[in-house]
Formats: structure tokens, sequence, C-alpha cells
């Protein structure tokens, strides 16, 4: 009975939650999406890219050219580069642990605490996709499906970071460096997220690669990707930038503090580093509901959290993340760019 006195305003959360689900209200309905196939979900032959249209694509002089051409260029050094790194590891036998770890005292907070920020992001963005379209009608504002998820993503995002900093800094009363959120050492950790993006990079796309293949043999069609859909069909030009500043920039930030900064911290202090990172790895892959690249995912959040033990720091897991999310929308936009 203390627990539900204690815990009773999350239990009326998760009470409003499951009616909202059961009434079908605060996500998006099939009739509110746009009734043709994704293309997030075709292959590049049915896109109609063909090998023809990239090369003429890289022999004209457009500006778009231009910059992919260079954006290419970049990717292959990137790639060559990892590939190098990798064989200097595996031939020189070199350590991967730094011969020094920076000493991490166990935070204040706890794994019932980051279920409590779960259960209040998950009724926040109920609320607010199911209250966007009451609002907007009578300012008479439009809201399209593209712009309501973007608001409602912007404002989840927000909502998470603010109710995390609530917790740390005025339940626990911790400072901001208990979630690895300091200056100090900032360049010298931004360069070792790049790197190790680097070293990476070659895993990932191998690993991406079988996957997709051994799907593909026993049939398995990956379903679409709303957020990529997004980006194929919208035509304006402040919500696409809007968007692209969500995806590269403010989502890596806020899943940072969320999944290594704050759940790992939690799941390191009750069960240790080892559970602390697949755990938080894994959470945070599922979280991007793709079977086809759940492995490069957690491989990734595997990283991300080594990068976070290691430096005591949230900037070289941020780096990487907002390196590998600014990659993959440079190629959604090179495949827009082709199918104009």
């Amino acid at each position: 009975m203390n627990f539900i006195r204690r815990e009773r305003i999350y239990i009326w959360m998760i009470i409003f939650i499951l009616g909202m689900n059961l009434l079908g209200i605060g996500h998006m309905r099939k009739k509110d999406l746009p009734d043709k196939k994704s293309v997030s979900s075709m292959t590049f032959k049915d896109m109609g890219v063909t090998e023809e249209k990239v090369r003429l694509f890289f022999e004209s002089k457009k500006p778009s050219a231009v910059f992919f051409r260079y954006g290419f260029f970049i990717g292959l050094f990137m790639f060559i580069a990892g590939i190098a790194m990798n064989l200097i590891f595996i031939f020189r036998k070199e350590k991967i642990m730094p011969e020094k770890i920076p000493g991490k005292k166990p935070v204040l907070w706890g794994i019932m605490d980051v279920v409590r920020v779960v259960i209040i992001v998950m009724f926040s963005g109920y609320m607010l996709t199911a209250l966007g379209p009451i609002i907007s009608k009578p300012l008479h504002f439009n809201m399209d499906v593209n712009l309501l998820m973007m608001l409602v993503t912007f404002f989840i995002d927000i909502i998470a970071g603010g109710v995390i900093l609530y917790f740390v800094l005025v339940k626990y009363r911790e400072k901001l460096s208990s979630l690895g959120i300091a200056s100090a050492g900032f360049y010298k950790n931004v360069l070792s997220g790049v790197t190790a993006y680097m070293f990476i990079l070659p895993i990932l796309i191998a690993v991406l690669i079988l996957s997709m293949l051994l799907l593909d043999a026993i049939g398995y069609k990956s379903p679409p990707q709303p957020v990529f859909d997004i980006f194929f069909d919208e035509k304006r030009n402040n919500v696409i930038l809007l968007l692209t500043i969500f995806v590269s920039i403010l989502g890596p930030v806020i899943e940072e503090i969320f999944f290594r900064g704050f759940l790992y911290s939690a799941v390191r202090k009750r069960f240790g580093v080892i559970v602390g990172v697949l755990l938080s790895s894994a959470l945070f892959s599922m979280l991007h509901t793709n079977i086809a690249s759940f492995i490069p995912i957690m491989i990734l959040g595997v990283l991300m959290a080594f990068l976070y033990e290691t430096t005591n720091s949230l900037i070289a897991p941020m780096t990487v993340h907002i390196l590998h999310n600014s990659i993959i929308l440079g190629f959604v936009f090179f495949i827009k760019e082709l199918l104009r």
C-alpha cells in the first residue's frame, strides 16, 4: 500500500497510457498517413535508382552534386581509415582500453527513477499527440501529419531533457557532471568520438549487410521508417531544416543524456559495467524498432557506453551519435536528390 500511495501519480499515468492505447487515441492512425507505398521500404530498383542515374548525377555541375561528391570522398576516407585502424588493432594487438580510466562515482538516482522518467515522457507524448489536432483547429492552424510528428518529437525531447535534469539537479542535487555534461577536455573527447566512429564504421557496414542478406534469405521485409518517409515526402524547406536539426543534433543529444548519462549510470550502479553496457545498448537499439539494423545499432550503443565509461563524459558518445545520424540523413538526402 505504501508503494501505491507513493507512486500513485505514475500509476495514474500508466492507466492513462493503457486507456489511450485501448481507445486508439494518441498515436498516428492509418487514415492520417499518406495513401501510398512507403519509400523507406522500397529497394533501389523499386525507387528507380540505377548506376546510370548515379553516374549522371555526379557528372553534373549542380551544387548538390558537388556537395555529395565531396561527402562521398569524406565517407570513403573514413571507411578506409576505419579498415586500416582495425587491421592495426588486429595485427599489432593494440589495447582497446586506455591505460588510465577516470574514476566514476556512483550516482544517487536508481532504476526506479529511470522508470519514472520513461512514464512521464510516454504520458507527455500521448497527451501531445492527442491534443495537437484539437488545439490547432480553433487557431485555424494547418497541422498535417508531418508537422504534427515534428512538433510532438521536438516537445517530447525537450520534456525528456527537462525531466532528467529535474531528477538530477533538483531531486538529488547532483551536478551536471554526474550526467557526463562538462566542458573539460571537450575537443579531446570530440576527437575521441570521431576516431572511435571511424574505427567502428566498417564493422557496422559489414554487420548491416550481413543482417540484410540473412533477413532477405528468410523473406523478411523491413517495415516503413516514418522519419525517413517524412524527409522523402516533405516539400517545405523550413520543415525539412527543423527536422534535420532534430534528427542530427537534438535527438542524439537528448538520447545520449538519457541512455548513457541517466539509464546506463543507474544500471551500472545496480548491476555493474557489463550489464549496464549491454542493457542500455539493447534498449537503445529496440527504440529504433528496425530488426535489420538491431545488431548494428546495438554495437553502436556498446561503443557509446564504452566511450562514456572511459572518458566520463557524454561529449564523445554525442559526437559518435551526431556523426552517425548525420551520415544516414545525408544518404537519405542523396537518394531524394536522385529521385527528383
